[in-house]
């Protein structure tokens, strides 16, 4: 929580991708240009950070979170620290107080909550569930989410019907006849 009014933002990353000399001069110019944001780097692979990283559910790096002065999250998008326009339109809309949107908030809830009740069976499944988990709790208007919910929906039916192919074509090999239930 920022007590001081400044939009804090949450940088997570890994030291596999960046090192944290290499992102001290961008977090230094950000902040002299932004006298409104503080940043803080959380290193994902330093063991103390593991409570930080699954209370934000980070599953890929980079992530940047954007918490309002009052502690809420009004954002999250993966990209690099170095993407400065997209900071600064984020951290405009916060000052604003365009964000949150308690209402996205909810329409968010609600759906990765219904996720939560269909099985990951597979690693697949799981990268897929993982990737439109990230990508609703990306958007930031009911239009960015219904984007998402509807790119996801035609993803899975190509799969589906590309796996189905797959599968006749497997099942031409088998030694011996089985039906498979999917």
């Amino acid at each position: 929580m920022s007590s001081d009014g400044k939009v804090e933002i949450i940088y997570f990353y890994s030291d596999f991708y960046e090192s944290k000399r290499s992102l001290i001069p961008l977090i230094k110019r950000l902040q002299r240009k932004r006298r409104d944001i503080r940043v803080r780097l959380i290193n994902v692979e330093d063991p103390e950070n593991i409570e930080l990283t699954e209370f934000y559910n980070v599953n890929s790096v980079p992530l940047v979170i954007f918490l309002t002065p009052k502690g809420e999250v009004a954002s999250r998008k993966s990209i690099p620290l170095s993407d400065e326009n997209t900071i600064n339109e984020i951290a405009n809309q916060i000052i604003r107080g365009d964000l949150p949107k308690p209402q996205i908030n909810e329409v968010r809830r609600k759906i990765l909550d219904s996720l939560k009740s269909v099985s990951r069976r597979n690693e697949l499944t799981q990268l897929i569930v993982e990737q439109i988990e990230s990508d609703i709790l990306e958007a930031d208007s009911e239009e960015e989410i219904y984007d998402a919910v509807n790119f996801h929906i035609s993803i899975i039916n190509h799969t589906i019907s590309d796996l189905e192919e797959y599968k006749r074509i497997l099942q031409k090999y088998m030694k011996f006849k089985q039906e498979f239930i999917v």
